[in-house]
C-alpha cells in the first residue's frame, strides 16, 4: 500500500512539473498578448497567446477550429499589447503560412517547440492577421 501511494506521489508531482513548466514556457519572458473577441451575448473573450509582426500587421495563431469561428466575418476584436488596447479587423489566412511559423520560431525558441511538440497544429491551426481599425 505505501509503495503504490509512493508511486502516485511521484507520478503527481511529474505531471504536476510538467504543467508547471509547460505554462512557464508559454508565459515567462516572451512577449504573451491579450486577444478579446466577441461573443453571441455581447460580452468579450479574453486569450493570452503569442504575436508575431508580419507584413506591417501582428499575427496570431487560432487555436483550432472551435477557436477559429470566432473569425467567421473578420470580426473586430481588441488587443492588449505593450500597455495599450487597441482594435483590429481579424482575418483568418486558411493556407500553410511558412514565413508566420518561422518568425514564431525564432522569437519564441524552445516554447515553440515544446508547444508544438504537445500539441501539433498542423490541422485546425489557422494564422489571423490582425488589421487596425482607425481611432
Amino acid at each position: 500500500m505505501k509503495l503504490l501511494v509512493l508511486a502516485l506521489a511521484i507520478v503527481f508531482a511529474l505531471l504536476a512539473t510538467l504543467v508547471l513548466g509547460h505554462l512557464a514556457l508559454i508565459e515567462i519572458g516572451r512577449e504573451v498578448v491579450t486577444l478579446r473577441t466577441p461573443l453571441d451575448n455581447g460580452e468579450w473573450h479574453e486569450t493570452r497567446l503569442w504575436v508575431v509582426d508580419y507584413d506591417g500587421a501582428p499575427w496570431v495563431h487560432s487555436g483550432g477550429e472551435a477557436w477559429l469561428a470566432r473569425f467567421g466575418g473578420d470580426p473586430v476584436v481588441e488587443l492588449q499589447r505593450h500597455g495599450e488596447t487597441r482594435r483590429y479587423s481579424a482575418h483568418a489566412s486558411v493556407g500553410p503560412h511558412p514565413e508566420i511559423d518561422r518568425l514564431l520560431r525564432e522569437k519564441y525558441g524552445i516554447a515553440d517547440r515544446w508547444v508544438r511538440f504537445l500539441a501539433p497544429c498542423d490541422e485546425g491551426v489557422v494564422p489571423v492577421r490582425l488589421e487596425l481599425q482607425p481611432r
